[in-house]
């Protein structure tokens, strides 16, 4: 692990770990990473799904009221759409279906906040991401991503991108 760099976000910051003898700069101070700390990263991050660790920052920064719903930066409602509309397919075509698989991601990133926040916080963050999941807007541009992919090859499993919204056929 020595010749290895490993990459982490601190405080908005990237910060590169590797083993006990490598330091992070946080400004003022310096502070030292152990090497469990480093693997604990690592792992963390081979866990999480496809966009998860954006919808996870996202929702951290929900939870401590850094941000809201309405104060959402197009990045931030990019990352949040990629997460909740990962795993669309064409069979789900109508809104319902769109809002029902929107909000099941919802529920399953809250579930995921559970070792990171309070009650309180919790609820916060189900109360802000399920109003997004039901926004109709992001559910009509998922509905429309699935339309202009089904007159594409029928068959094979895609990705594409519409609108910031990943869609899968």
């Amino acid at each position: 692990m020595a010749n290895e760099t490993i990459f982490a976000r601190q405080d908005n910051k990237v910060v590169a770990v590797a083993d006990s003898t490598r330091k992070e700069s946080t400004g003022k101070e310096s502070k030292t990473l152990s090497e469990k700390d480093a693997k604990v990263i690592r792992k963390f991050l081979q866990e999480v799904g496809p966009y998860e660790a954006d919808a996870l920052r996202i929702a951290i920064a929900m939870a401590d009221g850094k941000v809201d719903i309405t104060t959402l930066t197009s990045d931030e409602q990019l990352a949040l759409n990629r997460f909740m509309n990962n795993g669309v397919n064409k069979g789900q075509s109508d809104s319902w279906e769109v809002e029902f698989h929107r909000s099941h991601r919802a529920l399953q990133l809250c579930k995921r906040m559970e070792d990171y926040c309070n009650e309180l916080q919790l609820l916060t963050i189900f109360v802000d991401l399920t109003e997004f999941a039901f926004n109709t807007a992001h559910v009509e541009e998922a509905r429309a991503g699935l339309e202009k992919i089904a007159g594409t090859r029928t068959g094979q499993s895609i990705l594409t991108s519409v609108a910031g919204n990943s869609v899968t056929k």
